[in-house]
């Protein structure tokens, strides 16, 4: 009996499902459930979208204090599910007179209106003066949806950055508005 009761569960949830219908009003009594509803902002499987950054870098002085710097530059990535996507971007760090060239990946967790993120990069630290170097960078940051294609982000991350000699570290603080398309 359980195992016919069981298949007359499953036969209704999967007949449930195919007749479910598009996003639009939920209509209905109160609490009922009953209508279309749904996301109003869509799937981002298989969307790219270039993000837009400016904020500011912490990084150890010549003494004992650290220094901080002004930071701009852009993202494009594409993001294949709605968790996981890759990245490729450019900073510049203006007062240590650095770019940055950096790849990762994103994994992200949507709770509308807000996205939960940590990423991974690799990076490429090209002074105008001096050598390059090598670091990765871990972060974490959120975005808000502003509407179907645009989101307003903040993001910290810390970049491990080696050099021959020692491994420095900073701090990178952002905002950025990103354009989904």
């Amino acid at each position: 009996m359980k195992k016919l009761l069981g298949l007359i569960g499953m036969i209704a949830i999967v007949a449930s499902s195919v007749s479910a219908q598009d996003i639009g009003r939920t209509d209905g009594a109160e609490e009922s459930e009953y209508g279309q509803g749904g996301n109003p902002f869509g799937s981002t499987v298989g969307r790219m979208y270039i993000n837009a950054t400016f904020g500011t870098g912490f990084f150890d002085g010549a003494g004992l204090v650290d220094e901080t710097g002004f930071l701009y530059g852009f993202d494009l990535g594409y993001e294949m599910q709605d968790w996981i996507g890759v990245q490729g971007g450019y900073t510049y760090l203006s007062d240590k007179k650095t770019s940055i060239y950096s790849a990762g990946t994103n994994f992200s967790y949507p709770w509308h209106p807000f996205i939960y993120n940590v990423s991974l990069g690799a990076g490429l630290y090209v002074p105008d003066v001096g050598d390059r170097s090598f670091g990765i960078a871990p972060g974490a940051g959120v975005d808000i949806v502003l509407g179907e294609s645009v989101r307003l982000g903040l993001n910290y991350k810390h970049d491990f950055i080696f050099t021959d000699t020692v491994t420095t570290d900073m701090d990178r603080v952002y905002a950025g508005l990103k354009f989904m398309f």
